[in-house]
């Protein structure tokens, strides 16, 4: 609560009675006079612990003040003690208060915020609340009251002349000012209450519009908005304030037809990594704590992972983890030295995820580990070993435990004496946790002392990594064939808006032909007709929970090739002109994850994986996790998430998780900015799935940075050791020069020459010139994002340079008509088909030359598949997907697929352009390039064998993380 003299003004013309600050205030309000000793006393308690008044212009409102010692430790330290011990020590120092009151009556104020941190007290706070509540009611010498009951019996006498401007946060406004994103909001908002006041003097009689304006601008004064943009405070919703604040602003605009300035389209914050995590740079071998080699380690800084209520303890400041091929390595500093550790009777735990326990391990002798159970939902894992080192004044002793169910069995698995100088370093061989090459390897520290959990690294959630080397699950072909399920909400030829959809249909088809029992589901929509596509129900009547009531629906069944689809029919969700874009789209893809996971036992499939994609049904993963731990079948599902478009996560309020019965665990609390305190489906996707993956290795690496991130680098960076990259493949029937239709003179590799009398034909149909020069092509979305302010900045050139140019595509206005007037002023030069036509996209790609990607984000890309596929030879820019997929073409050894480019800079893409033609001009160069490209293998063949990969190493993990073995292995 911030407080000063005009606050006081406020309270005393509303007539309240009292009001509250904190004991910094009111030390600065007496310039000082109040201050503690070094053992925490107050030098002048009847200062403190005595009501004020403060008098303004006749009339008067009585003020207390804070002991912001005794709050604090019930708001930041408490709960790390027992219910027992806090209350002990609070009333301990209660009384020493007492020693120094006298005959006079002191009030002790004790205050938090209403938000304060009872989740991380055990039980919410119950038990410490409930013994501070009996002490107190049986201390006759210590008496609870409220601040009415006190000073009715005790009126404030003490005048307060001045009341300094300040909070209770350090007894100043800092909190709210002083921030590079606070000076930006603030100045944004004085401009517009600046228009405003200028617009109402010139049009003073629009009441009703300018009522509507200034309640726009008197919601962005609430001071809320400015707490979260402080950089000492995070709200896990910080880039949602940051929308709604300048949403009001632009608001204020709307409400008088005018144009907001474009500031108010630009964020406030600006995206950063999450600073208090590093993944493993390389792998590396240390020699000792101090060894530099640990710079090439990950690192968890131990800070405040809750925002402004939850503080670390210190005694584990830092971790440092990486490995080598070998081993896991790890690293642990503490704010004491190991005589102080062992002298506190701390215990350091580390929890590793493992496999489940074998019979025989079950046999062996069993006790229970020391310390409080965690539930494997707070770690992301159920353990199966937890290595204890235990302190000695002059050493450290490490013991690795196989456990299960929170007991310890047989003797350690391994053993060692650690050094006892310096940080807390320790090395343990993989083969200790039965972990092969590709795997992944989770862990969590936590430190203990009687019992009890101090203090855990990282606070939810744990550190991960992956086995060095490559993942040798899938290349056993006598392994049995698996049972997946591919859910997705779209799926080429029965609704599409995007690539998501050519991917569910294909990899389906190439894993049925790799002997996999694969099958797919999607929603039902209305413009998938029943009759035309052969659908027949299968399940009728199917009940499936949705918030507080069920609602029915139907399961049809159709075929995609040799492939079975089910659709989930229910008219109230699906029965609609389009895919998405509605309001309840919340419910109507939560009710789908439901349905998918109603349906399986009924239609007597039970599958190793479900696959699913995209924020629409990435609620798997988490329902499977919550919902699901006690089915004996369904909990042992393992779950693989692919991100298509990470753009779109699936963001909304409180009330979906009420929908997805997931209420009663309340919000996803990972520690990650922008997640913590809202509904973020593909957020919990990645939290919980087993495996997740995107369409390519870069676009894996890249997504784990702020620029390519949206918002999700710090959770996806978290747990990048189960994050893959799988580029897609592209239908090779589909996508055929020697058959495709649309391509009036077939062509191969072998046989490339009739592709020269496509481009004639392309040029006829574009009403191009016949020239020498190559055709350089261009099918895409016409936004930023597809590099289309390089083109803009590069065409002058590279029409100047001689070059023919072909664009077909649709997007923002301002592409089309830059395109347009190109066109218009070039037209013998130059095409721009504005829109989309499937034929000409084909014709284009069998008879241009080259086709350009200047994408400043892709994350697997098609163009550059497709243009192989018919020798038209990629220029593209070096990220995602194309980086993965195109060989930049060296005229020395005659090696590489196309041209590529690095930075994002347009004459970086007019230099790729200029080699590209350059090459053209040597006729038997370019012939070999085509040939090379027309041969190289972009079906889903090598892709749909890595899937498989991918789906054996989900099952392994899924083993792991739960302790069962999965559904196909088990009897």
């Amino acid at each position: 609560m911030a407080v000063g003299e005009s606050v006081a003004g406020l309270a005393v013309g509303a007539a309240l009675e009292w009001m509250i600050s904190d004991e910094d205030v009111l030390s600065r309000s007496l310039d000082g006079g109040l201050s503690r000793d070094g053992e925490g006393r107050i030098s002048a308690p009847e200062l403190l612990y005595e009501p004020y008044r403060i008098e303004r212009e006749g009339r008067e409102i009585s003020m207390v003040f804070r002991d912001k010692v005794l709050s604090n430790l019930i708001g930041f330290d408490y709960y790390r003690m027992s219910a027992q011990d806090a209350v002990r020590d609070f009333m301990g120092r209660l009384r020493r208060i007492q020693e120094a009151q006298g005959d006079r009556d002191f009030l002790v104020t004790v205050a938090l915020d209403g938000e304060n941190a009872w989740e991380f007290y055990p039980r919410d706070g119950h038990d410490f609340l409930n013994a501070l509540y009996t002490e107190l009611e049986r201390s006759p010498d210590v008496v609870s009251t409220t601040v009415h009951d006190f000073l009715e019996k005790s009126p404030a006498r003490r005048p307060l002349h001045r009341l300094f401007t300040g909070s209770w946060i350090n007894g100043s406004l800092d909190t709210w000012i002083g921030d590079p994103e606070h000076t930006v909001a603030w100045d944004l908002l004085a401009e517009t209450r600046d228009w405003l006041d200028e617009y109402a003097r010139s049009h003073p009689h629009r009441h009703e519009q300018l009522a509507g304006a200034w309640r726009e601008v008197l919601i962005t004064e609430g001071s809320d908005w400015f707490w979260w943009f402080s950089r000492r405070h995070d709200s896990g919703m910080d880039v949602m304030w940051d929308n709604q604040f300048r949403l009001h602003l632009r608001n204020v605009y709307k409400q008088l037809e005018a144009k907001p300035p474009s500031r108010l389209f630009e964020p406030i914050i600006v995206k950063e990594g999450q600073v208090n995590i590093q993944r493993p740079v390389t792998e590396f071998t240390p020699h000792g704590a101090a060894d530099p080699a640990w710079s090439r380690a990950g690192r968890f800084e131990v800070s405040s992972g809750f925002g402004a209520l939850h503080r670390p303890s210190g005694l584990a400041s830092r971790v440092h983890y990486g490995s080598d091929q070998d081993s896991l390595h790890l690293k642990i500093e503490s704010s004491r030295g190991h005589a102080e550790l062992a002298e506190m009777a701390v215990t350091f735990w580390i929890y590793f995820s493992g496999p489940p326990l074998s019979e025989w391990e079950r046999a062996q002798p069993s006790g229970k580990l020391p310390l409080a159970e965690v539930s494997a939902g707070d770690l992301g894992f159920e353990p199966g070993y937890a290595a204890e080192v235990r302190f000695d004044p002059g050493s450290a002793w490490l013991a690795v435990h196989r456990i299960g169910g929170w007991k310890r069995y047989g003797d350690p698995v391994y053993e060692a004496e650690l050094p006892a100088d310096g940080a807390l370093a320790l090395s343990i061989p993989f083969s200790v946790f039965a972990k092969g090459a590709g795997e992944s390897l989770e862990l969590a520290v936590a430190v203990g002392r009687g019992g009890e959990e101090l203090e855990r690294v990282p606070p939810s959630g744990s550190l991960g990594l992956r086995v060095p080397g490559p993942l040798v699950l899938g290349a056993d072909p006598s392994r049995e064939p698996m049972k997946i399920l591919l859910a997705a909400s779209e799926v080429t030829p029965f609704a599409k808006t995007g690539g998501l959809a050519d991917v569910a249909a294909a990899l389906p088809k190439e894993l049925r032909r790799l002997g996999q029992d694969v099958r797919v589901v999607m929603p039902r929509y209305r413009q998938i007709n029943p009759d035309l596509h052969g659908l027949k129900p299968v399940l009728q009547n199917l009940q499936v929970p949705l918030g507080a009531q069920s609602v029915p629906c139907t399961i049809l069944e159709g075929r995609l090739g040799e492939v079975p689809i089910y659709f989930v029919d229910c008219p109230q969700f699906y029965d609609r002109d389009g895919i998405y874009g509605f309001g309840d789209d919340d419910a109507r893809f939560i009710y789908f994850n439901r349905a998918l996971l109603a349906m399986l036992r009924p239609l007597g499939f039970m599958p190793d994986v479900i696959h699913v994609n995209d924020w629409h049904t990435a609620l798997v993963p988490n329902l499977l996790e919550m919902l699901y731990v006690d089915d004996q079948e369904l909990s042992r599902i393992a779950t693989v998430l692919t991100i298509h478009n990470l753009a779109f996560q699936g963001i909304f309020g409180f009330g979906s998780l009420v929908l997805a019965g997931l209420d009663s665990w309340g919000l996803l609390k990972v520690g990650v900015s922008h997640l913590d305190d809202i509904v973020n489906l593909l957020g919990r996707g990645i939290h919980f799935a087993d495996i997740v993956n995107t369409v390519s290795e870069r676009y894996a690496q890249e997504i784990q940075r702020p620029e390519f991130g949206e918002g999700m680098d710090a959770l996806l960076s978290r747990h990048a050791h189960k994050l893959h990259g799988i580029v897609n493949g592209i239908d090779i029937e589909l996508f055929d020069p020697e058959r495709d239709p649309a391509v009036p003179h077939h062509y191969s590799a072998a046989e490339p020459t009739a592709k020269k009398l496509n481009k004639t034909d392309l040029r006829a149909v574009l009403g191009l010139a016949e020239s020498d020069a190559p055709v350089i092509a261009m099918i895409s979305r016409l936004y930023d994002q597809k590099g289309l302010d390089l083109v803009e900045q590069a065409l002058p050139a590279i029409v100047a340079h001689g070059l023919q140019f072909v664009v077909l595509g649709a997007g923002e206005r301002r592409y089309e008509d830059m395109l347009r007037y190109l066109a218009a002023q070039h037209p013998e030069q130059v095409s721009a088909s504005i829109g989309f036509d499937h034929h000409l996209a084909q014709l284009i790609y069998g008879g241009a030359d080259m086709v350009l990607m200047a994408s400043r984000v892709e994350p697997c890309g098609l163009g550059q598949l497709i243009g192989m596929r018919y020798g038209t030879i990629p220029v593209v820019r070096a990220t995602g997907g194309l980086v993965d997929t195109i060989r930049d073409f060296d005229p020395a050894t005659g090696e590489g697929t196309g041209f590529v480019f690095e930075q994002y800079d347009p004459w970086q893409l007019f230099a790729a352009v200029v080699r590209a033609a350059a090459t053209y001009r040597h006729r038997e160069t370019w012939e070999e390039l085509v040939r090379r490209d027309m041969q190289q293998d972009v079906s889903w063949g090598q892709s749909a064998r890595r899937y498989v990969e991918l789906y054996r190493t989900a099952i392994v993990s899924n083993r792991d993380r739960r302790g069962v073995l999965p559904a196909g292995l088990v009897g």
